[in-house]
């Protein structure tokens, strides 16, 4: 490129369209694939721009563009250019206040607007002298129109200089206010030629737009950079991604650019469809692995040729390029396994925004390349990284403090954390703003602790933040898998896994406490998170709750207003009911309101549900959906609270209650007891059982036996601990997955283990309870719900509540020591270890106990809440 190059875009793109002015220039889809040459691309970007001159627009003026991706676009934005003027591309999803302050900042005076945001430009614009221009349909209008004078177009580009303004693009906000990034000619056509001379992208390339153009990193990508080499552009039809496969294959696409999320979304789905080849699969991730290993030790590509059936998809693309944030390594080498080139670069609008690409022949992982040979990059002494070049902005629009904080002597301060190794490669570790500095003095890079957490299946989104000097999370579970799955309680089960990975963690790593948020986290355009927004996200949430209004829908249709009202009489709170609120996070429903949830539905329509449909609904549209299948359209309707006591009685199945034995033959209590002394003798030896004040436990009449859990060996502890007289009338919970064999399920019904699922089958869990007690017999249940991580007392469940006071029987607290150093979570051997277990005087709540229930917590959760406190007391004597 020669060095008029850097005179202006519309000298550049009139020299192309010159060239090349039979050459597509687009394709796109309108009901059927379309095509615009460079030459009809010229013609029309000079006809808008004659439009604009007729507007009365002058040198500087601002113009905005809010619309979708689209040659209309492109052509609007050719044309400001071409008037000397300065464009404003404004992201097309923000609402009608949003652009009216950037309007308002950026003293817009002309807008292009298209149909998908027509309604928000024209109700921005209200009360003001803002001109607008639809750009629907403006190819066919517009391009058969007469050309721009060519005088008049000759007198008009030779007066842009190298430093006017070209673009105020609002940055999208990750840190706070949006500020006006003022980039002139200048520094879009160096950038431009710098991504040239790299030499990945040629005039022969077919570049898929899919990406937002009003930001830098894809107007660079696929619109400047494509349109100065007179390659062609191909508009992805939709953000589904079988249409863009689709479009990659029908219309030659060789260059995808792309951000982070689409290419985890590309992996994912292939993947997926590796594992649903159950016989070979496992085969295939081998072989992936060792494609893998080869690429990445040799460059030889073996995985585009065994996975050539994956290949042929994508028909004849070259490489993804990724940008944007910040490209998980492990992506890019599961993607690279199978064939596809990944080329990462890095950028901010700051620059215009390319400052680093990954060279196509040696590409790191993890890395985000080296600079572009006009590009300088250094570090701070904290780390931050420092970019200079003819790419970086005049400054921040009518913002001259912002700007000499941002650019010191030249240099801009990217606001990103990072290092250069040895080769020059530059790795990204984080943004400088959003470094979590924990009470410890610990700095904490949350992407680094989001990644770790992500591995969770149920978790679909994630953002750590900072709470009380602690790691905290906003979390956004995956609703299809809970529901597949057969997830009931999403908080529940999430902290377990959560709990499960933070043990394998520094101290420091460790998620401390979660919400939950049941819609999408707020994100840029390109997909990066507005840390800024999101710790006031779940108050905001609240707030915005109050003031809904419930679906009208529901008001009209009697069959869902009945659903309505069962869920209602529920609820501590009176707030609109939505179709689209899930249970759980927007209505507050745990495991035992879901119990009396369907306990009031089948009462209310005369059914009988399923034992799993407490885990097979999500929201209410789920309910209401699921209920109508098993009621049909039924109006006999009964709405009210079915109390705990009802819902106790009901006597569980006969292939329930068969899993029960109250009775054994002479040969079976034999065997029992000699199972018994064993068990008794082993602990005795290897564990050195202690057993204190044991004559806790009463003699005569029903109770329940509550102790911590941190242990496979616990439910033995206890039962080693009492007498055989005792043992013969106590039954414990276990988890059926563990007595599923004949010999297991055998030796479950001999040692008084009733075989239950307590996570998808809570319901029967308490009923299966209730039915032991009226039988006469004693309980042993560890109310935290699963074995502790870390030795200590978890959050008792209410259903020990449920079960005492409905039941109104004593609860025995316990407290069992040295399991935890013999046998804790996670360890496949046994050691020998002292083991001690304490029983505490049995528990009941008078009424004045009861009187001391704070608001808010329901008398069943007070009753687990103050139980857990004997069991901590009897911790602190052992």
């Amino acid at each position: 490129m020669n060095s008029k190059i850097v005179e202006s875009i519309p000298f550049i793109f009139q020299t192309v369209a010159e060239k090349y002015k039979d050459r597509i220039a687009f394709n796109y889809f309108d009901g059927s694939w379309k095509t615009i040459t460079y030459g009809e691309f010229s013609s029309l970007a000079n006809n808008i721009a004659s439009l604009l001159f007729s507007y009365g627009i002058n040198k500087g003026d601002r113009v905005a563009i809010i619309a979708e991706n689209m040659p209309e676009w492109c052509a609007a934005y050719m044309a400001i250019l071409i008037c000397n003027c300065t464009a404003v591309p404004i992201d097309m999803q923000f609402g009608s206040d949003e652009i009216k302050n950037l309007l308002e900042d950026s003293e817009t005076k002309i807008i292009f607007y298209g149909a998908k945001t027509k309604e928000n430009v024209l109700k921005a614009i209200e009360g003001s002298s803002i001109k607008v221009i639809n750009l629907d349909g403006a190819v066919e209008h517009w391009s058969d129109e007469k050309p721009l004078n060519s005088s008049l177009h000759h007198s008009i580009t030779p007066v842009i200089s190298p430093d006017d303004i070209a673009s105020i693009i609002y940055t999208s906000g990750t840190t706070g206010k949006p500020k006006g990034v003022m980039l002139t000619h200048k520094n879009f056509c160096s950038d431009a030629e710098a991504v040239i001379k790299v030499n990945v992208v040629t005039h022969d390339d077919n570049v898929l737009s899919i990406l937002p153009l009003h930001h830098t990193y894809p107007f660079m990508c696929t619109f400047l950079v494509p349109v100065f080499l007179g390659s062609v552009i191909t508009f992805a039809p939709s953000l589904k991604a079988v249409e863009i496969i689709s479009a990659i294959k029908r219309r030659g696409v060789t260059i995808v650019v792309a951000v982070p999320r689409l290419l985890e979304l590309i992996r994912d789905s292939i993947f997926s469809q590796i594992k649903q080849r159950k016989i070979i699969a496992n085969a295939l991730l081998k072989l992936i692995d060792v494609c893998g290993y080869i690429r990445r030790k040799s460059d030889i590509n073996i995985g585009r040729i065994i996975f050539k059936t994956v290949h042929r998809n994508f028909g004849i693309l070259k490489f993804f390029a990724s940008g944007g944030a910040r490209l998980d390594p492990a992506v890019m080498n599961d993607l690279e396994a199978v064939g596809f080139t990944i080329l990462e670069g890095y950028g901010l609008t700051e620059t215009s925004p390319v400052v680093t690409f990954n060279p196509a022949k040696k590409r790191k992982p993890g890395s985000v390349g080296k600079p572009l040979h006009n590009v300088e990059i250094k570090t701070s002494e904290d780390g931050e990284i420092m970019a200079k070049g003819p790419m970086v902005m005049k400054g921040y629009f009518k913002n001259e403090i912002a700007t000499k904080e941002t650019i010191i002597n030249g240099w801009l301060l990217t606001g990103d954390t990072g290092y250069i190794d040895e080769e020059g490669f530059i790795f990204i570790t984080g943004r400088k703003k959003e470094v979590i500095v924990l009470s410890s003095g610990k700095n904490i890079y949350p992407e680094d602790v989001e990644k770790v957490y992500t591995s969770i299946p149920l978790i679909k989104e994630i953002c750590i933040t900072e709470k009380d000097g602690n790691l905290h999370a906003v979390i956004v579970p995956d609703f299809d898998y809970a529901k597949k799955e057969l997830i009931g309680n999403i908080s529940e089960a999430l902290g377990w896994k959560i709990n499960a990975i933070s043990m394998k963690l520094p101290e420091y790593m460790r998620i401390k406490g979660f919400n939950l948020y049941p819609e999408p986290l707020p994100r840029t355009p390109l997909g990066k998170l507005r840390r800024f927004m999101v710790k006031d996200l779940l108050v905001t949430k609240v707030k915005e709750l109050k003031v809904e209004k419930e679906d009208e829908g529901l008001k009209k249709d009697e069959f869902g207003r009945k659903v309505i009202e069962c869920i209602r009489v529920l609820m501590k709170e009176k707030v609109p009911i939505k179709l689209s609120d899930n249970l759980e996070l927007n209505l507050g429903f745990d495991s035992l309101m879901r119990i009396e949830l369907v306990s009031a539905l089948e009462t209310a329509f005369s059914v009988s549900l399923p034992e799993t449909f407490v885990v097979e609904v999500q929201n209410v549209q789920d309910v209401i959906d699921r209920i109508r299948e098993y009621a049909g359209e039924k109006q006999t309707f009964e709405g009210r609270h079915i109390r705990w006591i009802e819902i106790l009685k009901k006597e569980p199945s006969n292939e329930d209650m068969r899993k029960v034995v109250f009775s054994f033959t002479n040969s079976e209590m034999l065997i029992a007891y000699i199972l018994f002394l064993l068990q008794k003798t082993l602990f005795k030896i290897l564990f050195r059982l202690k057993v204190y004040d044991s004559h806790n436990i009463p003699v005569e009449g029903s109770y329940i036996i509550a102790s911590n859990h941190v242990s496979f060996l616990d439910g033995f502890v206890i039962a080693a601990s009492l007498p055989f007289k005792t043992f013969k009338n106590i039954y414990f919970l276990g988890f059926q997955k563990y007595f599923i064999g004949k010999l297991t399920s055998h030796l479950a019904r001999l040692s008084h283990v009733i075989p239950i699922d307590p996570d998808i089958y809570l319901n029967k869990a308490l009923q299966m309870s209730a039915y032991v007690i009226k039988n006469k017999k004693s309980l042993c249940i560890f109310p935290e719900g699963g074995r502790s991580f870390d030795d200590s007392i978890m959050p008792f469940k209410k259903g020990i509540g449920v079960l005492a006071l409905e039941l109104n029987i004593p609860v025995i607290p316990a407290f069992i020591k040295g399991t935890f150093e013999a046998l804790p979570r996670g360890a496949k051997f046994i050691k020998a270890s002292k083991v001690e277990v304490f029983f505490g005087m049995p528990v009941y709540l008078s009424d004045s106990d009861m009187a001391k229930k704070p608001g808010g917590i329901d008398k069943y959760q007070f009753f687990a809440d103050e139980l857990r406190k004997k069991v901590i007391v009897l911790s602190e004597h052992g």
